[in-house]
């Protein structure tokens, strides 16, 4: 924790977000704290990016009626996603540095109690690992069309989310 000045993610993190098993001890080891804080906030603004550029896409699209639909969801879409990610970048630093003004805060502990807490959210955590596998679905699918992967990644994406959403508010109704 201390001195920490990579961004890179550790192993358990991945692992826990892949949904593989991670014992209570690896759980704890957070060693790049600000790198998973970061890689969460992004992941997080570029799914609310990417569905509401998706949103925005399809609408602009059926006022206009310039094409099809499906072409305006995804680059509005892939357009969402591209602005959302570095404003969470702009946001963690911002919140982090804001947190830092305050009196006796430790940042080390900071950046590490909000990744151990993320770890520990089953509902983010489900939510992260359906829009990664479901982006992944539209990479794929993108590339068999011959249609833009990066458009398919980030339309996977909010359609991830949203799916990884109804599955958490139908498993905590349950």
């Amino acid at each position: 924790m201390a001195g920490e000045t990579s961004p890179v993610v550790s192993y358990p993190y991945l692992r826990n977000v892949l949904g593989m098993e991670v014992d209570d001890e690896s759980m704890k080891s957070v060693p790049h704290a600000r790198g998973e804080l970061y890689t969460h906030v992004v992941l997080k603004t570029a799914q609310a990016g990417s569905i509401l550029g998706a949103i925005i896409g399809a609408g602009v699209a059926a006022v206009r009626k310039t094409g099809p639909i499906s072409r305006s969801l995804m680059n509005g879409s892939r357009n969402g996603m591209l602005i959302g990610a570095p404003l969470g970048v702009l946001a963690t630093y911002g919140a982090m540095r804001s947190t830092s003004k305050k009196p006796d805060v430790d940042m080390d502990y900071e950046y590490f109690d909000r990744a151990y807490r993320l770890r520990h959210n089953r509902g983010q955590v489900r939510v992260d690992r359906a829009s990664i596998i479901v982006s992944g679905v539209g990479v794929a699918t993108a590339v068999a069309q011959g249609s833009s992967v990066l458009g398919g990644g980030a339309l996977g994406l909010a359609a991830g989310t949203l799916l990884g959403a109804v599955y958490n508010a139908t498993v905590k109704s349950q």
